[in-house]
């Protein structure tokens, strides 16, 4: 079943299988693409009480990945309050922007170009490993998510904590609407979306309209949704136990309604 509020199932069966016609690994290329337009976007986010959640969460010794980490606001900081931290991206770009804010900061960590299947890294290196901001949910099919929670397990020490930060697939099907905006330092942004419930999958078009030239970009941008059942089906198979979960960074209790479903899994 496909939801898209507003218009006709068929229509909207058109325009969601045209968009599947197009490269099903598009995230390897949409994130380069954005660059410093994905900067925009995340520099919204309050990252500081999101490190300050991190921090709370998990044990800040050893090394800890931070796993699609993007342009490094969590490892910055991390690093910056002493954390022995590594990030891990497949973005070119992203990393690029990352070492600059390193640069900014005045403080370094090592970055590795990789792939989440295809983790570069010795057995059980990590004492943690964080993956936030729903960066889990981007690779062509739910069983090669399962590959990146395979090696998240194998890279943990044993006891070691593996935090996941996605979007609550039960908030976003009770308040789903078809069409949104927002505004961002250099552009607005017109989102038009597509819910395929058979799939779980969360399709959006994305136009960027610049403020100073009035030019505009198109995005296709597409994640795969999950239930606190199925997360915790598929870290159970992986190795992974559930601590807790929380429905945001204040540690709220975990409910259909939360907008985020924040889960601290451990490996035993």
């Amino acid at each position: 079943m496909i939801i898209h509020a507003g218009a006709r199932v068929s229509g909207c069966m058109v325009w969601l299988i045209g968009m599947k016609s197009q490269k099903r690994e598009w995230y390897v290329n949409i994130f380069n693409g954005m660059g410093s337009d994905w900067e925009a976007i995340v520099n919204m986010r309050d990252t500081v009480k999101e490190v300050t959640f991190i921090r709370t969460a998990i044990s800040k010794r050893g090394v800890i990945l931070d796993l699609c980490c993007g342009t490094g606001r969590h490892s910055v900081i991390l690093c910056r309050s002493g954390v022995n931290v590594i990030g891990m991206d497949l973005s070119r770009n992203l990393l690029m922007i990352a070492r600059r804010r390193m640069s900014e900061s005045g403080f370094e960590f090592p970055v590795v170009r990789a792939d989440m299947r295809h983790f570069p890294f010795k057995n059980e290196v990590f004492s943690a490993i964080i993956n936030m901001f729903t960066s889990f949910g981007y690779l062509p099919s739910e069983s090669e998510d399962e590959k990146s929670l395979l090696e998240i397990f194998r890279t943990l020490r044993k006891n070691g904590r593996f935090l996941l930060d996605v979007a609550n697939r039960d908030h976003i099907v009770r308040n789903f609407r078809e069409r949104d905006w927002a505004e961002f330092e250099p552009y607005y942004l017109l989102e038009r979306r597509a819910l395929d419930l058979e799939d779980s999958r969360l399709v959006s078009q994305w136009t960027l309209v610049r403020k100073d030239r009035g030019k505009t970009k198109s995005i296709i941008h597409e994640v795969r949704l999950y239930t606190l059942t199925r997360i915790e089906q598929l870290l159970r198979r992986a190795g992974l136990v559930i601590e807790e979960v929380y429905g945001g960074y204040e540690k709220q209790e975990f409910n259909l309604e939360a907008s985020r479903m924040i889960v601290l899994a451990q490996k035993r």
